[in-house]
């Protein structure tokens, strides 16, 4: 049984009725907070959220692959959201709003609550002025992992150089629990500590980095690393920051650092809603 197509059938008919704004295929249910935040600056409803569907073989399915399975039958009714995860960075093609789909523009949603000028003001906001400046911190670390990141689109593009060089060995360069001694001086030590890791990691590696990529710059490559990380990396230090204060970073700070303008890869997401639900 063609499980896609017949599902495809039952959320475009869903979507006409006229019960819901759009039917959105999202990756998983905690995408939800994100993506309807975005969906409702552009066009304000009632929107009906799909956190998996079955795949060929019958099974429920969550993640990017099963939102692209149904990228035939997709509408300005019912589309998908989608997290770039390297697939922008590789140049894939075909993910556009014109047919339907919305993604991050960075790696993951996660990557986009953690954006350096939005949650250096929000901290400034809850609980004044801090001897860290975040902005200055992730300029920093930006800039370190930018290199390693042109290899990794590079390595990953290749199932034999991926062994050598894949976002496991990337991770693995960030220790995401540094102390807070570590962090004095806008975290030099712990900065270090990383750049160090990945310089060791890189000259082991024979084939050059893809050259450059248009979208990508020493300023914004944190936003494109796997958001996963990033949001642990980010927890730890602004929990440690928040220390004393009564402010919880994670539920303060963090998880409502939400927002739609201010830096490329977030207007370019509003852009794309614009189009599927608007234009």
């Amino acid at each position: 049984m063609d499980w896609i197509s017949k599902q495809a059938k039952l959320y475009r008919n869903l979507s006409l009725t006229n019960r819901y704004t759009a039917i959105v295929h999202l990756e998983d249910k905690e995408d939800e907070k994100f993506w309807d935040y975005q969906l409702q600056h552009v066009k304000p409803g009632h929107y009906r959220y799909l956190y998996y569907s079955k795949n060929n073989n019958g099974t429920d399915t969550r993640g990017c692959e099963q939102c692209l399975r149904f990228r035939p039958y997709l509408t300005d009714r019912f589309f998908i959201c989608i997290d770039s995860d390297l697939r922008l960075l590789k140049g894939e093609g075909g993910l556009t709003a014109s047919n339907h789909i919305a993604q991050t523009y960075a790696y993951s949603w996660e990557n986009h609550l953690c954006e350096s000028l939005h949650i250096s003001e929000l901290m400034k906001q809850k609980i004044g002025q801090v001897n860290f400046d975040i902005k200055e911190f992730m300029t920093a670390f930006s800039e370190i992992v930018y290199m390693p990141l042109l290899y990794l689109v590079r390595y990953s593009a290749n199932g034999n150089l991926n062994k050598l060089w894949n976002i496991s060995k990337f991770n693995a360069c960030i220790p995401l629990q540094p102390k807070r001694s570590d962090l004095e001086d806008n975290g030099k030590v712990y900065l270090s500590v990383i750049k160090s890791r990945f310089e060791q990691e890189l000259k082991n590696l024979t084939e050059q980095p893809i050259d450059k990529i248009e979208s990508v710059t020493e300023e914004n490559a944190y936003l494109h690393i796997q958001g996963h990380l990033l949001y642990k990396m980010m927890l730890h230090i602004g929990t440690l920051l928040c220390r004393g204060t009564g402010v919880a970073f994670k539920t303060d700070i963090l998880d409502k650092c939400l927002h739609t303008t201010g830096y490329e890869e977030i207007e370019s997401l509003q852009r794309d809603l614009k189009h599927i639900l608007i234009q």
